[in-house]
């Protein structure tokens, strides 16, 4: 993957979901060793089983 700050034109946003197990953290966590070298980069988390929100 060719990552190139310098043609874009706002943020990258990616949206993983799945079932528990499925290896979306991992996905994630691959992701981002991946692109932190390249591109400054968050990551925002919602679980919408839990109340943790409200």
């Amino acid at each position: 993957m060719n990552v190139n700050a310098g043609t874009r034109n706002g943020p990258l946003r990616v949206g993983i979901g799945g079932p528990v197990g499925a290896g979306k953290t991992s996905m994630t966590e691959a992701l981002c060793r991946y692109l932190a070298p390249q591109i400054s980069l968050a990551v925002i988390t919602n679980d919408i089983y839990t109340r943790e929100d409200a």
